[in-house]
């Protein structure tokens, strides 16, 4: 962990400084991207860290974009393309606490939806504001269908819409790279999660534009007789009125609103309707093939003690086997509880296991490579070795320990996640079986 900060520091320390030099922040806003990276990459991971730095490099990328024919508009918002410190927390800060709610429950999928969904809808908000004022035509107010000036709070055009859900879609093509790159933070994440992660982008756009419509704060230039976001002056130099809106109710404010309700969005489709995200699995709860595996630390169905659980410092039961047939060549070991909330949650990975090997002690080191011979891979929380059950309270869960005899060299690449040696072990078990036990808080 201290690695992984020291790196997303390192990781933060640059993007920050380049993004300054470059003036997409300002010295503030350099500051809060230091800060809410290193958060986000130092408790989330690479996955994590990738989602926000799309958000980031194609919103100033396209900030960039025509930025000519968008001088003409900028009297229309409160503030430049300059982001600051309060810009930067409004539109991450939501993420932010997503990864923080990630690391203290690990086992849900439900921060990490939450966070893709709420870059998801600032990303949109951020592309649609910057190419839907490239459009030909003049937007219409969400509210009225009245038509309003390029860069009106509350207007809404087709370009606009399109280039809304081109932003959330980006964010869901890099949630599909982070899974294929084994960096996200479950495996197995069903299609319909990534068609909510795009609808709660899109519908945060639109919230964004009913804000800005109805009650955002909209002042008005009497010098250049125009509605503005600026106050207390306008980019003339004129002191600016509230015309309409709430006055603590600034641009920054709805943008943070629209951040929060991509997340709410996804907490709360995945909280009621868990279908959404792809029931779980039904799963046999008896020895799949010949091996016969036990643990001395509980019965096959009963309890696992406190000691091996989340609740009891996560130290990985003994394990003991018999029954590889003669021509395996390694052993892989899985460990999982299908009855997470949000999809299989993956509580240990090991492999390249002596075939000779006839058990695991108790309290394996939690290092990449296991004394004795064996490689131990990530599990659901992205960290190396063994965690233990930590479910929600409620009713007890399942943990399937899977034992696979294969007929491959144990000279399996290291960092694989489970979906990795899965699909690597496909078409190479030669017996199989498992064991398991139940855990309730």
């Amino acid at each position: 962990m201290l690695t992984q900060f020291l790196l997303g520091f390192l990781l933060a320390v640059l993007v920050s400084f380049a993004a300054y030099r470059a003036h997409s922040l300002s010295r503030s806003g350099a500051l809060a991207a230091l800060g809410l990276g290193t958060v986000i990459c130092g408790l989330g991971g690479w996955g994590w860290a990738i989602l926000l730095l799309g958000f980031f490099i194609s919103s100033s990328g396209l900030s960039r974009l025509a930025r000519r024919r968008k001088q003409a508009l900028d009297e229309k918002f409160s503030k430049g393309s300059q982001r600051d410190a309060e810009q930067v927390l409004a539109n991450g800060g939501v993420a932010g606490l997503c990864v923080v709610l990630n690391f203290l429950w690990p086992q849900s999928l439900l921060p990490w939806l939450a966070f893709a969904s709420t870059l998801a809808a600032v990303n949109a908000d951020t592309w649609a504001t910057e190419l839907g004022v490239l459009g030909k035509s003049n937007p219409r107010l969400i509210t009225t269908g009245k038509p309003v000036e390029r860069g009106a709070s509350g207007g809404i055009s087709l370009v606009g819409t399109l280039a809304a859900l081109g932003g959330a879609l980006f964010i869901v093509l890099l949630m599909l790279a982070v899974d294929m790159l084994g960096l996200s933070a479950s495996h197995a994440r069903p299609y319909s999660a990534l068609l909510l992660v795009t609808l709660a982008g899109v519908l945060g756009s639109l919230f964004d534009s009913l804000l800005g419509a109805s009650v955002q704060a909209i002042y008005f230039c009497p010098s250049c007789c125009k509605e503005t976001e600026r106050h207390p002056r306008h980019t003339c130099g004129s002191l600016t009125t509230l015309a309409r809106g709430w006055p603590w109710l600034n641009n920054d404010w709805v943008n943070a609103a629209c951040a929060a309700l991509g997340a709410l969005l996804a907490l709360a489709a995945g909280l009621v309707f868990p279908v959404l995200l792809g029931p779980n699995a039904p799963q046999k709860e008896v020895n799949m093939s010949v091996i016969s595996i036990s643990s001395p630390a509980f019965r096959d169905g009963d309890t696992i003690p406190r000691k091996f659980s989340c609740d009891g410092g996560s130290v990985s039961p003994a394990l003991s086997w018999s029954g590889i047939p003669g021509g395996a060549r390694s052993l892989a070991l899985i460990a999982d509880d299908p009855d997470a909330p949000m999809g299989t949650f993956t509580h240990w990975v090991i492999y390249n296991l002596p075939p000779d090997l006839t058990g695991l002690p108790e309290g394996i080191a939690k290092t990449v490579q296991v004394t004795g011979g064996g490689t131990q891979g990530n599990n659901g929380a992205s960290q190396t070795g063994y965690y233990g059950p930590c479910p929600p309270p409620g009713k007890a869960h399942r943990y399937f320990f899977k034992l696979y005899a294969l007929d491959l060299e144990p000279a399996l690449a290291t960092g694989l996640n489970a979906a990795k040696l899965q699909q690597a072990m496909q078409g190479h078990i030669l017996a199989q079986g498992q064991w398991m036990g139940k855990y309730q808080r």
